[in-house]
């Protein structure tokens, strides 16, 4: 059968006059769209909902979008709140508390839509936020440290000596978030994975952690070594040198599935470092210059 759609037109009312039916309706010939919305029962808040079977189907409310005559129906409704349409007020007799929402039903089956306006005497409530949703909430929540960057030598280094680097080792270690609705909760937990370093003379070095202290130990696994003097580069013959940490972030859900990874996240600081070029004498030599 071939479908036939009537659509009103809108007009413009006198000034003072509100407008009650913001949409208009869309009569489809060869459909039999849900009954009343109050006869629905299972509004699940504006946004997309299943509706069971209405009409011809001898099926209650449900959750499947499949079309058997006697199960679900092919039904899925969407409901936008009718701001302006509720400073009107509710209908002669109608019941409150209640609001004008414009609903709009679309049958996944022959693509047939119904748009019509109603007012709804329990307005749907908000939809539950998704085990996803929470994590992200979490991850947005999740304030991580920037590191204390130390070195030595300590502010002034020189050309081809190996200049430690770390960062405050008490930040080295995970930080979590937890974000809870509805009895579901997710975590989001972040883990520091690597400190990079970037030290201004166009080099970087990544370090798999906070690196050691200098005295701490005799010997570290986080250095760099300048093979040039920072003279004459920047206004104040120094290198810029920053260090950013990545921190891996997992998350996990509790009641409800959900888990697995979120966006790596950074924390940087910076400092920097002037570096000298340092020339030996030697008066064994001729000249006395080594």
């Amino acid at each position: 059968m071939e479908t036939v759609a009537r659509v009103g037109h809108r007009r413009k009312l006198p000034r003072g006059m509100k407008l009650l039916t913001a949409l208009p309706v869309l009569m489809f010939l060869d459909v039999s769209p849900p009954a009343s919305s109050a006869a629905w029962g299972g509004i699940g808040g504006p946004g997309t909902i299943v509706v069971g079977a209405q009409g011809g189907g001898s099926g209650g409310s449900g959750s499947s979008t499949g079309g058997s005559p006697g199960g679900s129906s092919p039904w899925e409704c969407t409901y936008l709140d009718l701001v302006l349409n509720n400073e009107g007020g509710f209908p002669p007799g109608g019941p409150e508390p209640g609001a004008w929402y414009s609903v709009t039903c679309d049958n996944t089956v022959t693509g047939a839509q119904v748009t019509r306006t109603e007012w709804i005497s329990s307005p749907p409530p908000t939809p539950a936020a998704s085990p996803a949703q929470l994590a992200q909430s979490a991850l947005a929540d999740l304030h991580l440290p920037s590191p204390t960057i130390s070195t030595n030598p300590d502010g002034s280094s020189v050309v081809n000596l190996a200049t430690w680097l770390w960062v405050s080792p008490n930040l080295w270690h995970t930080f979590s978030v937890t974000a809870s609705a509805d009895g579901v909760s997710s975590t989001a937990t972040a883990t520091p994975v690597s400190v990079t370093w970037a030290m201004g003379d166009g080099s970087t070095v990544t370090c798999p952690g906070p690196g050691v202290a200098y005295g701490d130990a005799v010997t570290t696994d986080c250095s760099y070594t300048y093979r040039t003097s920072s003279l004459g580069h920047g206004s104040d013959n120094r290198f810029p040198v920053t260090a950013t940490i990545a921190w891996a972030v997992r998350w996990k859900a509790v009641g409800a599935a959900g888990g697995g990874t979120l966006p790596t996240q950074s924390t940087s600081s910076s400092t920097s470092l002037t570096v000298e070029q340092i020339e030996s004498v030697d008066s064994a030599l001729p000249g006395g210059v080594q």
